[in-house]
């Protein structure tokens, strides 16, 4: 009862905020302030298909520039919109980049965790649409759009990396994606980055989703060129989730254990928190200002 009146809540904050428009306010992270307007969004995510969805997003962005900003859509995990998009978009809110966060669960009607769609690629046209909301915005720069999600939203990131329809999308980052997976698990590929694109890989050395050296055999299997396009970071005592400032949890998953199922640990990691942060930071801003 109490997690389902805590999804009300939350629910009920993000309709609020959709009437809650251009709120300015100050934001101090990273030994930084800056004032950012914000905004509670809502767009159309399957277009033309017979059962589009409307994604609702909250857009922060820096409120002291009069030009187009670069953008990062930030991609929650299976446990839906947390803290982690918070953390992340305000680092890179102070460095003068918009974010875009956005809610794949709440148009769907699902609660997080196991409650999530069958396969990653069915919330594909959510990023898609999310693209072209910041593509058309005035205010946001259309060629410097990057994009950073977390476990399921990491995997966002991995699937994205290759494909070639949304040409903005220059910089992918993908937090502890279940690397095991890919070219394993059917509609999971991972043969090449576009061109156009780089991809940062952070793991976990304790993500228990992965083997020891799963990440860095998948990039070692890319074509050469490809892989000069991608950076792997894995953290020392990091777990799946590690930035979640929470008490030590479990969490049972199909896919844990290379697919062989378990209960993964998750515990909270400020060290590696803090330096992913600032990798991040550091990737976004080089990539998304040439």
């Amino acid at each position: 009862m109490a997690v389902m009146m805590n999804r009300i809540l939350y629910a009920s904050l993000w309709i609020a905020g959709l009437f809650a428009a251009n709120v300015v306010h100050a934001v101090s992270n990273l030994h930084s302030e800056r004032v950012l307007k914000q905004n509670y969004v809502a767009f159309q995510s399957g277009q033309g298909t017979a059962t589009p969805l409307t994604i609702a997003a909250r857009l922060t962005q820096p409120a002291d520039t009069q030009t187009p900003v670069p953008a990062v859509i930030i991609v929650h995990g299976s446990g839906g919109v947390d803290e982690r998009g918070t953390l992340y978009s305000q680092a890179f809110n102070s460095k003068g980049l918009a974010t875009l966060e956005i809610d794949m669960w709440a148009a769907r009607g699902l609660d997080g965790g196991l409650s999530r769609p069958k396969h990653v690629e069915d919330t594909l046209p959510d990023v898609y649409a999310a693209i072209e909301y910041l593509k058309s915005r005035q205010d946001i720069d259309p060629e410097q759009i990057g994009l950073i999600g977390f476990s399921w939203g990491g995997v966002v990131a991995m699937l994205m990396a290759g494909e070639q329809q949304s040409a903005p999308l220059k910089a992918l980052v993908a937090n502890y994606p279940v690397c095991w997976a890919y070219n394993k698990v059917p509609g999971y590929p991972f043969t090449q980055i576009a061109q156009d694109r780089r991809l940062m890989i952070l793991s976990g050395a304790e993500d228990k989703y992965d083997g020891p050296g799963d990440c860095e055999h998948l990039v070692q299997q890319l074509p050469i060129d490809s892989q000069s396009r991608v950076k792997l970071e894995t953290l020392a005592g990091a777990t799946h989730a590690f930035e979640r400032p929470r008490a030590d949890s479990l969490f049972f998953d199909p896919y844990a254990f290379r697919g062989k199922g378990g209960q993964v640990p998750i515990r909270y990691n400020p060290e590696a928190t803090q330096h992913a942060l600032q990798l991040t930071s550091q990737f976004f801003v080089s990539r998304l200002s040439d």
